[in-house]
């Protein structure tokens, strides 16, 4: 009888983040598969905590530097006493440290790195030694656009592989609005509440939702920020400064109830500069909540303008108002998308086909590494 397959899953992820998340629900999967999986990650972040909880074995991961070489020494010891036959590294520090200890160790498992985000990737010598080497067996892009980022800077197609992030189908779903939880928040019975969950940065374009707001004509409504840094006074005065009153604005700061605001949300609302795949848009259309979201990253590939929900052109907050008026004169209209967003995520962006594409993924690498 062959051995179940082994995977070595390392992250430096001490918060918990949409990375950590889907590195998590991937381990579930696969175990449910009979796969064997091992957690290498912070034992006291966020992720730690949860994986100890899921009853994975788990090694103490803390990179002290982007390159901790000591650790890496440690981690080739890891790789030849367990013999993993995948080591996926889900972040970049996890990236550096595993590449190094594939080098040293005897045992020599197939290496897939995740590539979640839409940065630019570095332009000097040891990146592109670090991206390009056959140590790396394989790429996993969260979408198309960040599979083109890896193309460009010279990785080959075949080594790369698009693998959706899931949406937690248990937790994100269309539930009756919960009128009391509205009522707490101030929300009015004929307000429409827009919603967007993202901590506050520029990259989040809260600004960009902010300036669309102060040319809206006419209707009741009122916009809840969720996220890190959202209650704070900086994003209150960008508020204030477009002539926007207080009253209209819930100012929640960062959130665990995500589920919950989207359950009372009519529209969401994703204003990104720059984005890969964002999680947000994902988890509104599993709770069936219509998005307008700016056509950045791998925004494009989650909505199609007019079926399941708006793209709008980045920046343009004219654009975005428009959008959002449309769906606040149009109940149809948003049932409509709601309805369709909720059939593409089950299509597209459930955790067991992320997990199952994965394995997929795996089992090429390692029949490729086997020829060699």
């Amino acid at each position: 009888m062959m051995k179940p397959l082994k995977v070595l899953h390392c992250t430096e992820s001490f918060g918990w983040s949409g990375g950590a998340a889907q590195s998590l629900w991937l381990a579930s999967e696969l175990r449910k598969k009979g796969i064997e999986n091992i957690f290498a990650c912070p034992a006291g972040g966020d992720l730690g905590q949860k994986v100890k909880t899921s009853d994975f074995k788990i090694i103490d991961f803390n990179p002290a530097s982007k390159m901790d070489l000591r650790l890496a020494f440690k981690m080739s010891k890891v790789i030849d006493e367990l013999k993993p036959d995948v080591v996926h590294a889900h972040h970049p520090k996890a990236h550096n440290v595993c590449l190094v200890a594939k080098i040293l160790s005897k045992h020599k498992p197939v290496l897939v790195v995740s590539r979640r985000v839409s940065h630019r990737l570095p332009d000097n010598f040891l990146a592109r030694l670090k991206y390009k080497t056959r140590y790396v067996d394989g790429y996993l892009a969260v979408c198309e656009h960040v599979k083109r980022i890896l193309v460009n800077y010279g990785i080959e197609k075949e080594r790369i592989e698009v693998v959706y992030s899931g949406v937690d189908r248990l937790k994100y779903h269309p539930e009756k609005k919960d009128i009391k939880f509205s009522r707490q928040l101030g929300i009015g019975e004929n307000d429409i509440l827009i919603s967007i969950i993202a901590n506050y940065s520029s990259d989040k374009g809260q600004d960009i939702l902010v300036k669309a707001l102060s040319v809206l004509q006419g209707g009741s409504f009122k916009v809840l920020f969720a996220g890190r840094n959202t209650d704070g006074e900086e994003l209150k005065s960008a508020f204030l400064k477009e002539g926007l009153s207080l009253d209209r604005g819930i100012f929640l700061g960062l959130r665990d109830d995500v589920a919950r605001i989207l359950n009372i949300s009519d529209i969401s609302v994703n204003s990104s500069r720059t984005e890969a795949l964002a999680g947000s848009i994902r988890e509104s259309l599993a709770c069936g909540v219509p998005v307008v979201a700016s056509d950045v990253g791998g925004n494009g590939e989650i909505l199609k303008d007019g079926v399941n929900g708006f793209l709008f052109e980045r920046g343009n907050y004219r654009q975005l108002a428009g959008k959002i008026e449309m769906l606040m004169k149009d109940p149809d209209l948003r049932k409509e998308f709601a309805a369709r967003g909720v059939r593409s995520v089950d299509e597209k962006f459930s955790v067991e086909k992320m997990a199952e594409n994965t394995l997929n993924f795996y089992l090429n690498r390692i029949g490729l590494a086997g020829r060699r």
